[in-house]
């Protein structure tokens, strides 16, 4: 009974995973041939460009479920390294955020995402002996502060915010300090709060989402068009690629509101199904995390958890008009290769590390208990 509920966590990873992949190729299809269209005539030109990132995910896949998890722990401070030297790179060539590869680009900062992560998990389960001092956690800030700048420079605040609370969600489970934990928390609430103000547009922003006198036409455009997509489906939606305010009224369609593209297609069902799966992701996370026997795994899992979530609760929140306008992707729906692909190996990792602790380390359990039974 306790390997088959083991078997059962690992084939639900695997189901969900696959499930938001094959819906989120749909809805890229379904909401962005009117861009493609727009920009080369081909209505499936993002889409052929997902497929390829698709296709490079897999293998991904593949080569982390073929290597041991203990390489990438040994490796983590020049995998983290590496992010944040190429982090600024867009900058040097003339781009905002990304950094192009022929027919295809790359946004850096969806890498240190997840290597900031992987970099933390191993600080961390390192330092366990001295978790409890604020000493410890000097070294992870400081590189919480070159991303936090560097992001700045590329006017990206969104990336920032599900960095800073993945961080948040790490020490915590590290065993910091709780009053150690909220010093940290209300300095990055400050921090926000000056780089809101270092960039006039944020503070329009701010502002339009809490006057609903706002210019419909103006700053409170996108907002509104998203509740109105969002809620166009009703229960059960239009039906996949029947969603018509993608097409002229909607901005960002494909990228920063697929969410509300999936309400109006697939309709709250939809929109449910689509909340459940990664639920599912998430806490098994917490359960593979909860089940890992060494701490560094513990964290690396927990922080993929933390990664999915706080991706999909921004994205959602933005298309619910609960917080302020900030594109964000949705992972897996959302089009841009980057963002999708870093998300796939994310997933890789997952299920190299489940894989593991539900198999592999379930099996020598079981020969240890019966050895010593004889």
């Amino acid at each position: 009974m306790f390997l088959k509920k083991r078997s059962t966590l690992y084939v639900r990873i695997w189901l969900s995973a696959a499930a938001l992949i094959a819906l989120g190729s749909v809805f890229v299809l379904s909401s962005s041939s009117v861009y493609g269209i727009s920009r080369t005539g081909n209505p499936a030109y993002y889409f052929e460009k997902h497929l390829i990132w698709l296709v490079l995910g897999a293998a991904g896949v593949y080569l982390l479920n073929k290597i041991n998890i203990k390489s990438i722990e040994k490796n983590s401070l020049l995998i983290f390294l590496f992010s944040l030297v190429i982090l600024p790179l867009p900058r040097f060539f003339g781009e905002l955020r990304w950094i192009r590869l022929g027919p295809l680009s790359f946004q850096p900062a969806e890498l240190v995402k997840f290597t900031f992560i992987i970099y933390l998990a191993d600080y961390f389960s390192r330092k366990r002996p001295e978790i409890l001092k604020f000493k410890t956690l000097i070294v992870p800030l400081i590189a919480l502060m070159l991303i936090t700048g560097i992001l700045q420079i590329q006017k990206d605040i969104g990336t920032f915010a599900i960095i800073f609370f993945t961080f948040i969600l790490l020490i915590f489970l590290a065993g910091v300090r709780i009053k150690h934990i909220i010093i940290i928390l209300l300095s990055g609430i400050l921090l926000f709060g000056a780089m809101v103000l270092m960039f006039p547009y944020r503070i329009q922003r701010i502002k339009a989402h809490f006057d609903h006198s706002a210019d419909t036409q103006g700053a409170k455009y996108q907002p509104l068009q998203s509740l109105i997509t969002l809620g166009s489906g009703g229960l059960t939606g239009k039906g996949p690629g029947a969603g018509e305010r993608k097409l002229k009224f909607l901005p960002e369609a494909h990228k920063d509101y697929i969410y509300a593209v999936v309400g109006e297609e697939m309709g709250f069902i939809g929109t449910s199904f689509v909340l459940i799966l990664f639920a599912l992701i998430v806490f098994s996370c917490f359960t593979v995390s909860n089940m890992a026997s060494d701490n560094y795994r513990k964290l690396l899992t927990a922080g993929i958890g933390g990664l999915f979530g706080f991706q999909f609760l921004l994205h959602a929140c933005v298309v619910l008009n609960i917080v302020p306008s900030k594109g964000t992707t949705l992972p897996f729906f959302s089009v841009g290769g980057s963002s999708f692909l870093i998300n796939v190996l994310a997933l890789g990792v997952l299920l190299n590390i489940s894989k593991k602790v539900c198999f592999e380390e379930s099996n020598d359990d079981f020969e240890e208990k019966h050895i010593s039974v004889r």
